[in-house]
C-alpha cells in the first residue's frame, strides 16, 4: 500500500503529487504531477493536501524536549517583564497553589529590570511557597528562601544562582514536584508537531532519555536525536555507543558540553571585557584541558559532542579543541551551539575545520538590545549568518526551545530580516535569502546528521511539513504571525 499526496505545491513548478511508501519511514517513491495518479492501484491511498505549500520536514536542530513539554505547566515570563510585573504574577500564581508546592518559572530578563533580583521580595511574592525563576538565557536562577531550604543552598541576598549552580537547582526543583519526564517528553512532541517540526536535536539527562525511550505507542511521535548532558558523559562513554546508534526515530549522538555560560547572564566568555562591565570578561565553564580529553574520548569512540561556546574566546577555544581532536564518526558531524560572537580570526578557523555550527536565529531578536548594550560595536559578529554561509560551513537553525519559541517561522524570519516586523534590520548585511534559511532547518541537518531526509526526493524519508501557503512567498510579503502549517507528515503518515 502506497500513499499518494495530492493538490499540493512545492517550491519546484509542475510538482503536485508525492507517493511515499508504506514502510516505517514512508520512503518517498515518485514526485511528479497529476500524471502519477495514472499508477494507482486499488489498495492505495489518496490524501488531498487541499493546495498546501509542501516543503522537507523541518528540523530543531537544539531543543530541549522533556523541559519545553515541562514548560507549559510553569509560570513563563516574557522579556519585557519587569521585576515588579514577575512578583505580581508569581504571588498571583502562589494564591492559587497549595500549601508550600514548588512555584517555578522562566523567562525573567534582568535588562528589564528596574531594580536587581531580590530575595527578601520574592519571599512575599511566594507566601510561603518554594520559588525558582530560571532567566531568560536558562543560565541564572533567582530563589527565595524557602527554596533555599528545600534545596540545601545558601545564596546572598539577590537569591541568584549561576550556571551549573542554576542547572542543579532547577533538576532538583523538578525532581521535588514529581515531575514525569515521560508525560513531558510525550506533550513537548505533540506541540512541536503542531509547529511543523518533523524532529528535534535535544539535549537531555539520562532520564530524559529514558523517558523517550519508553513513549507506549499511539504517542505522537516525533523523530529525536539526543546529546547527553555533560554530567551523563561517563556513562556514555562506558557504554560504548558510537553516535547515531538507536532507531530512525530516537537516536543517542553524543555529549553535550559547556564551555562558557550566556550573553544576558554575563557569563559568556570573551576575549575582552563586557562593554558594560570592565572588569569581567564572563567565564569559562569546562577548562580547555577537560574538553580535549572529552574530545579525543569521544573521537575513540567514534561519538560526536555539542559545544555550547556563545563568546568569541568560548568559541575560539572549542574550534582549537576540534580542530585537534576532530570526530570519526563517518557522516555525523559534531557541532559548536551558539556561536554567537565569532570574530574574523575564528571565521576562518572553523572554515577549516571539520565542525558544523548550529546557531539560534531566534535569540538575535530579544538579545539585540543587550548585546548593543554589552557587547557594543563587536555586535557586528553576531548572528554573523551571511558570512558564515559565504564561508561554506556547515550550519544548521534551531531554537533552544523552551528559552525561546520554537515555532520555526520566528527563526526564518530572524534569519532573513534581522528584526521583529516593523523593526530596523540589525547589521541588515548579515540576512540571508529565505532558501538558504529553509535549508538550514531541512536539508542541511539532515546531511550533517547522517540521515535521508531533508529533500523532496526518491529514497528520502516522507518527513513534510506543509504550510497553508508560500512558504517562501509569505516570508517576504507577510507578517510571521499570518504564517501557518497546514500539517505535519512524519514517516508518510499525517500526525497534525
Amino acid at each position: 500500500m502506497r500513499t499518494f499526496w495530492t493538490n499540493l505545491r512545492t517550491s519546484a513548478l509542475g510538482v503536485t503529487t508525492i507517493v511515499t511508501a508504506s514502510d516505517a519511514n514512508g520512503t518517498i517513491l515518485m514526485v511528479g504531477g497529476s500524471e502519477l495518479l495514472g499508477h494507482r492501484r486499488p489498495d492505495d491511498l489518496v490524501e488531498d493536501l487541499r493546495g498546501g505549500y509542501v516543503t522537507p520536514g523541518f528540523w530543531d536542530s537544539h531543543f530541549h524536549l522533556t523541559e519545553y513539554g515541562r514548560s507549559f505547566d510553569r509560570l513563563r515570563f516574557d522579556a519585557g517583564d519587569t521585576r515588579a510585573d514577575i512578583l505580581a504574577r508569581v504571588q498571583e500564581h502562589a494564591g492559587t497553589r497549595p500549601t508550600d508546592e514548588w512555584i517555578i518559572g522562566a523567562g525573567w530578563n534582568r535588562a528589564a529590570f528596574e531594580a536587581g533580583p531580590d530575595k527578601q521580595r520574592l519571599d512575599r511574592a511566594g507566601i510561603g511557597h518554594p520559588v525558582l525563576l530560571m532567566s531568560l538565557d536558562y543560565h541564572t536562577a533567582w530563589i527565595n528562601h524557602a527554596a533555599e531550604r528545600r534545596l540545601g543552598v545558601s545564596t546572598g541576598g539577590n537569591g541568584i544562582l549561576r550556571e551549573g549552580d542554576a542547572f542543579h537547582a532547577q533538576a532538583e526543583a523538578m525532581r521535588q514536584s514529581a515531575a514525569d519526564p515521560a508525560e513531558d517528553a510525550a506533550r513537548g512532541m505533540r506541540e512541536a508537531a503542531k509547529l511543523g517540526l518533523v524532529g528535534v536535536t535535544t539535549i537531555e539527562d539520562v532520564l530524559g532519555l529514558r523517558a523517550l525511550q519508553s513513549l507506549p505507542d499511539g504517542t505522537t511521535r516525533i523523530r529525536t536525536q539526543v546529546f547527553l548532558r555533560d554530567g551523563d558523559a561517563e556513562w556514555l562513554m562506558a557504554s560504548g555507543l558510537k553516535a547515531g546508534f538507536g532507531t530512525d526515530f530516537l537516536r543517542i549522538m553524543g555529549v553535550k558540553l559547556f564551555m562558557d555560560g550566556a550573553l544576558g547572564s554575563h557569563t559568556a566568555w570573551l576575549k575582552h571585557p563586557y562593554d558594560d562591565q570592565a572588569d569581567n570578561v564572563g567565564m569559562s565553564v569546562l577548562g580547555e584541558q577537560r574538553l580535549l580529553d572529552t574530545l579525543k574520548q569521544l573521537a575513540e569512540q567514534e561519538s560526536v559532542a555539542a559545544v555550547h561556546a556563545i563568546g568569541d574566546r568560548a568559541v575560539h577555544e572549542a574550534l582549537r579543541a576540534f580542530h585537534r581532536w576532530p570526530p570519526r564518526s563517518g557522516a555525523i558531524k559534531s557541532r559548536i551551539e551558539h556561536a554567537q560572537l565569532l570574530d574574523d580570526e575564528d571565521l576562518e578557523l572553523a572554515a577549516r575545520t571539520s565542525v558544523a555550527l548550529s546557531l539560534q536565529p531566534c535569540h538575535l531578536l530579544f538579545d539585540r538590545p543587550i548585546a548593543d548594550v554589552s557587547w557594543g560595536q563587536r555586535g557586528r559578529y553576531a548572528f554573523r549568518i551571511r558570512d558564515i554561509l559565504g564561508a561554506l560551513i556547515d550550519t544548521v537553525f534551531g531554537s533552544d526551545a523552551p528559552i525561546a519559541d520554537p515555532n520555526p517561522v520566528w527563526g526564518l524570519w530572524a534569519a532573513v530580516h534581522r528584526g521583529l516586523p516593523g523593526d530596523p534590520p540589525w547589521y541588515p548585511e548579515q540576512g540571508i535569502s529565505v532558501r538558504d534559511a529553509i535549508r538550514s532547518y531541512t536539508e542541511v541537518p539532515a546531511r550533517i546528521d547522517g540521515r535521508p531526509s531533508g529533500r523532496l526526493e526518491p529514497g528520502c524519508w516522507g518527513d513534510m511539513t506543509v504550510w497553508s501557503e508560500d512558504l517562501e512567498a509569505s516570508l517576504i510579503h507577510k507578517n510571521p504571525e499570518d504564517i501557518h502549517v497546514a500539517a505535519t507528515i512524519i514517516g508518510g503518515r499525517r500526525v497534525v
